[in-house]
């Protein structure tokens, strides 16, 4: 019998930058991996697509929810493109990148998505969308007469008068990455600043942007489309509170969500907004429509649910790495020295497709390190501990209980703030099992000395 051929050698640089879980796949990139099928039958982009179809008014409003980088914008990059597809003019605005933080309020939202329309709409091809001077205008002498000129870069303009055919210019000096985000990277009383000013006339600037909106809508729908629709992404990293100058907490989540739910959904458009998974609230009450919720995916088995959800899950998530590899011309088989070795990177993800793909990528670089060729056993322990670590110091004493009533239960307590935090940090995961929802800890949580000795002060 004829010896098999060697394996050919991967591009462990090639491969290293395939796996960065900062970046999102397009909408119609060949390495997508539909996984519905193991996040209880999501289907996030379609429904999100007929949902919108189905609105009976030129404006409705979404939320998506889901653990952080659990795939999310992947998922609104799919509904984009889908969109399109479908004749509707799409924006899409991701605020926690523009903004450069995660403490913003509702006001700093509308800004950004007011700006974008204006700015990707005159950019789209072929000839673009010109929002008219007059809504614009508005808009921007509004900002401009309560000295919100974010970090005084327009000063020379800041009479309070604004030529109808400059506004459009203007406001994208204003509000985009330069000028509002630029400004509230300054951190939450930056916003909170602003959000004052602004709500010393609240009606007027919810009207100012508006009108700009349904100019922007009204053009987009004489010019043959089916609609315009802003999907906004990053809201989900919104942190659950914060503190201003005087020592005053707010619970952002609940403010942006909840009392300001009726504002966001004023814009005369369709709106899909991300929203975090540690929010205590029935988001149904204010939105009328629950959350579309993308899970985490189970790959270990959770109590009461049936083995082969677990089994599927890691099928899903081999097939994850394998296409990315597959895309380089490479193989798990010549990426990994042995094919247990992913099995074991997936068992410790917990079913967090952003996790496998760090462990990954931390994997491929102590190969590099050791200037070998392959990812071997030292290569995956190591990739595993720096993760760990990472999550080790994420557990405060504060969270133990909460913990360990999760860990014996597989479900989530009664709502406490240490839940929230524990659920917005990605220490405990909740999974969608058929129709069974179920909440565990992470395994690299579950693992750590911190916890582990907590629950039995007896080990070694």
């Amino acid at each position: 019998m004829a010896d098999s051929l060697p394996l050919s050698m991967p591009d462990l640089t090639a491969i290293y930058n395939a796996f960065d879980s900062d970046e999102p796949l397009p909408g119609d990139d060949v390495r997508y991996v539909e996984l519905a099928a193991v996040r209880g039958e999501s289907k996030i982009a379609r429904k999100l697509v007929q949902r919108i179809k189905n609105a009976r008014e030129p404006a409705s409003y979404h939320l998506v929810m889901g653990h952080t980088k659990c795939g999310k914008t992947t998922e609104l990059n799919r509904t984009r493109r889908l969109l399109e597809d479908e004749g509707y003019v799409t924006v899409f605005v991701d605020t926690a990148e523009m903004l450069g933080l995660r403490s913003f309020e509702y006001t700093a939202v509308l800004l950004l998505v007011a700006g974008q329309v204006v700015a990707q709409l005159a950019q789209r091809a072929p000839r673009g969308f010109s929002v008219r001077g007059a809504s614009a205008q508005r808009l921007a002498e509004f900002l401009l007469a309560r000295e919100i000129t974010f970090g005084g870069q327009i000063s020379g303009d800041a009479s309070g008068h604004v030529e109808a055919r400059a506004a459009s210019g203007l406001l994208m000096r204003l509000l985009g990455e330069l000028g509002l985000g630029f400004e509230l990277r300054g951190g939450f009383q930056k916003s909170r600043d602003i959000t004052v000013k602004i709500e010393s006339d609240t009606r007027g600037f919810l009207e100012a942007v508006q009108d700009l909106v349904r100019d922007a809508s009204e053009k987009v729908l004489r010019a043959g489309y089916k609609g315009l629709v802003v999907i906004c992404d990053g809201c989900d990293k919104l942190v659950i509170s914060a503190t201003d100058e005087h020592g005053r907490s707010f619970d952002l989540q609940l403010a942006m969500f909840v009392d300001h739910a009726p504002d966001l959904q004023s814009l005369p458009c369709h709106l899909i907004v991300t929203v975090p998974i540690s929010i205590q609230a029935n988001l149904g009450d204010s939105w009328e429509q629950s959350p579309e919720f993308v899970p985490a995916i189970p790959v270990n088995r959770l109590l009461g649910c049936d083995e082969r959800y677990s089994l599927a899950g890691r099928a899903a998530l081999r097939e994850v790495v394998e296409r990315r590899l597959s895309a380089l011309g490479t193989s798990v088989d010549e990426l990994f020295g042995a094919p247990e070795l992913l099995d074991r990177l997936i068992d410790v993800s917990g079913g967090h497709i952003a996790d496998l793909i760090l462990l990954v990528r931390e994997a491929v670089l102590e190969a590099q390190t050791d200037t070998v060729e392959r990812i071997d056993e030292p290569h995956i322990k190591r990739s595993t501990l720096r993760r760990a670590l990472e999550y080790t110091r994420l557990i405060e004493t504060k969270y133990l209980e909460t913990l360990a009533a999760v860990d014996e239960l597989k479900a989530s307590p009664s709502s406490s703030e240490e839940y929230r935090e524990l659920i917005f940090k990605r220490l405990v995961l909740e999974y969608i099992c058929g129709v069974e929802s179920r909440v565990d800890l992470h395994p690299l949580v579950a693992a750590a000395d911190a916890y582990r000795r907590w629950r039995n002060p007896r080990l070694p």
